[in-house]
């Protein structure tokens, strides 16, 4: 294999899964079967879920999204705590073994934010987001000032440069024009990725700082009606956010790897690689319509003009600004809820998750994933009030602290790591749960199908069909990005509805990047343009988002029925085949994108052979399993192959991490070093194509054939202890 060119390999790769498609995965859905159940527990199976699928209820979603979104709750602050309390109190209602597991970390509130533009002309800038009668809650004097977090303090005044979106794209589009922005302040509209890239890059091109602005020709008017009278972002609206460098490491920044509590030990915060060191703050669309108005310079490319009334320039021209930043950096608690509903085999987990704390009020980002989560979480309960028992033990988390940068997710995952690799069968997650109509999600390969199956067997509250159907069609027409809209990938074969990568952005990633464990995301988009703002609020939920809530009431049965098949399965129906595949397409296109740029190693030729060794490995575990069917039940065989299969994911974890970002271990899927949220395949190698270094190509591409060897070592195992199940 080492020596056919990439395109033949691409080929024989693509031949190889076909060859063995029939050798599906673990419990290949039938048509009246459900995938990872044996036929004599089908029946039992569905009789359980339509008994879950029937408790969740609008109303009552209704009065847990107005209860959370009552007083704003930023991560550090009582009013958090407050709702960790409330959450607390409900899962210990619904039956549930509920704590409060804290973590201390660093944390800033700002004591003073100010911007004013000092010529050609003085005015005060930073100006608050505008309230309105008809929302009473716009006008709650708890509001904290809007910030980036983890912007450092400052004190700058310097010349504008306006710099699009401030992606590395754009850098090079004014160097072409010989406009640098050394010494200066860089203006960046929000959108096109994460904006602690954008503070990144503007840090890398030595900005003096950077101010951010949601533009109304993304979120604004241009899109539609602006709140209070529609869903976008009005001219006063100003997206808050981290600047963390997530894509370094995620979590505290100075206790990287490890578990924040009291006595951990924190490195200085002046060498945590994960803080910006240059100021960073938003602004909303009118105020950056006063500094654009009096940029000069160059006229912009085309592209760049966005959706103010104005004739937008590159600058530097008159416009000067002055920023002052006073953020307040100490140790603070965050307070993640971790909830158990004890299974027969605690020895293996399903874990749920999402995060409670919020900018403002949060009412689609993350409270509409919460209430969500509780009428799960009660629906749950009431099935073990009712006499059943888990099989396994399902783990519902809140956690704290996830806006400022994933933080009370990866502390639990860095301090319990150990714990969780020996025991968690899957990790769902839920972040912005209901924004709207249309269905989505991402997962790792193995499980796409399985939340597949889950949609087709819960109504879609349109009335048109099922979840399944409706996703179907809207996903075959042109996604329209809004503020939180994550990437989502192509449909994987035809009439499949597309499921996206996870790369970063809520806290399934140190599930899956840190820990090796397989994992999703659900949630429901829309026309959503208040993301991060003070109007994210319940008036928007009621009037826009989902005014009946029957769409949280579905996401729950969704949830719910992901959970249950997970949790009941007799083998954990992860389509290791159809992973097998996804790996093999991006090991012919890396091949034959490292020969066009002559640096096709042996190294990187190896990643097809073992590519393909993974692929046979899938197929032969898919026969054995599918091999059982007929077999008396054995409990412990079961839960052995069960172990193994769980672990296939966290054979693709590099021990030593990325090049340069050791904390991300995950050798197939990790966000880019400056792509943000969006997910890259093989991220090591193709990073170290793009620096064309050949010598960190070999040392990537090593190790990620080394993880697909072990990948397929351990399906070979799966595939002998299934051949003798007995």
């Amino acid at each position: 294999m080492a020596d056919v060119p990439g395109r033949r390999i691409l080929g024989i790769l693509v031949a190889v899964f076909f060859l063995l498609s029939a050798a599906h995965s673990a419990g290949t859905r039938s048509n009246d079967g459900i995938r990872g159940f044996l036929p004599s527990r089908v029946e039992a199976e569905r009789a359980l879920e339509q008994k879950l699928r029937s408790i969740p209820d609008a109303a009552r979603a209704e009065s847990n999204l107005r209860r959370l979104t009552s007083e704003p709750h930023m991560a550090g602050t009582e009013a958090s705590h407050r709702v960790a309390e409330w959450l607390l109190e409900q899962y210990r209602s619904f039956g549930f073994d509920a704590e409060i597991v804290s973590y201390s970390v660093w944390l800033a509130e700002p004591s003073e934010v100010k911007l004013e533009l000092v010529a050609p002309e003085k005015k005060t800038l930073a100006s608050p987001e505008q309230a309105f009668p008809q929302d009473k809650d716009t006008y709650d004097k708890h509001v904290a000032a809007a910030f980036n977090a983890y912007s450092p303090s400052a004190d700058v005044t310097a010349p504008v440069v306006y710099v699009n979106y401030g992606m590395q794209d754009d850098y090079r589009e004014l160097e072409s024009l010989g406009v640098s922005v050394e010494g200066k302040i860089a203006l960046a509209r929000y959108g096109h990725g994460y904006r602690g890239i954008k503070t990144k890059i503007a840090e890398e091109h030595k900005a003096a700082g950077l101010i951010i602005y949601s533009d109304p020709g993304d979120d604004g008017y241009a899109a539609g009606d602006t709140f209070p009278n529609g869903p976008w972002r009005p001219m006063s609206g100003i997206q808050r956010g981290s600047v963390l460098y997530t894509q370094i490491y995620p979590g505290d920044p100075l206790t990287p790897g490890v578990g924040a509590t009291p006595e951990a030990k924190r490195i200085a915060p002046a060498d945590a690689a994960s803080l910006s060191h240059i100021p960073t703050m938003p602004i909303n669309a009118q105020d950056a319509a006063v500094i654009l108005g009096n940029t000069g310079g160059a006229h912009v490319p085309r592209a760049w003009q966005g959706g103010l009334p104005l004739t937008y320039h590159v600058g530097p021209g008159a416009a000067k600004a002055h920023m002052k930043l006073a953020m307040n950096y100490q140790q603070r608690t965050i307070y993640d809820v971790i909830a158990k509903l004890r299974g027969e085999d605690d020895n293996a987990w399903v874990i749920l998750g999402n995060h409670h704390d919020a900018w403002v009020f949060g009412a689609v980002d993350p409270n509409s994933g919460t209430a969500t989560m509780l009428e799960t979480a009660r629906a749950l309960g009431e099935l073990a009030r009712s006499g059943w028992k888990p099989r396994r033990t399902i783990v519902m988390c809140e956690w704290d602290g996830e806006e400022p940068g994933l933080i009370g997710s990866t502390e639990w995952v860095e301090q319990n790591r150990a714990e969780l690799q020996a025991k968690a069968v899957a990790y769902i997650n839920i972040d912005v749960g209901v924004a709207g109509p249309n269905f989505e999600a991402s997962a790792t390969p193995s499980l796409k199908e399985l939340v597949r199956d889950a949609t087709r067997d819960v109504a879609d509250p349109s009335g048109t069909g099922s979840v399944f159907e409706t996703w179907r069609e809207h996903s075959s027409r042109p996604a329209q990005e809004s503020g939180a809209a994550r990437t989502r990938a192509k449909a994987e074969a035809p009439g499949d509805v597309p499921l996206g990568a996870l790369g970063s952005g809520s806290d399934f990633c140190p599930f899956l990047d840190f820990a090796g464990i397989a994992s999703m995301e659900v949630g429901f988009s829309g026309d959503y343009g208040v993301y991060h703002s003070l109007y994210d609020d319940f008036y928007w939920m009621k009037h826009f988002g989902d005014p009946a809530f029957t769409y949280h009431a579905a996401l729950a049965r969704i949830v719910g029925t992901l959970a249950l098949r997970l949790d009941e399965a007799d083998f954990l129906a992860f389509d290791y085949t159809a992973y097998a595949l996804e790996i093999s397409r991006a090991a012919g296109e890396t091949v034959t994108r490292a020969e066009q740029e002559g640096l096709a190693s042996t190294s990187v030729k190896e990643i097809s052979s073992a590519a393909a060794q993974l692929a046979a490995s899938a197929g032969r575990a898919s026969q054995a399993l599918q091999g059982i069917s007929g077999a008396p039940v054995n409990v412990a065989k079961e839960e052995e192959i069960n172990r193994e299969l769980a672990r296939v994911e966290q054979s693709l974890l590099a021990p030593e991490g990325l090049l340069g970002r050791p904390w991300y271990k995950h050798t197939i899927y990790a966000p880019g070093s400056y792509g943000g949220y969006e997910a890259e395949i093989f991220p090591g190698v193709h990073e170290a194509l793009d620096w064309n270094d050949a010598g960190a190509l070999r040392r990537e591409a090593d190790s990620l054939a080394a993880a697909l060897r072990r990948a397929a070592a351990r399906l070979d195992e799966i595939a002998r202890l299934a051949s003798a199940y007995k």
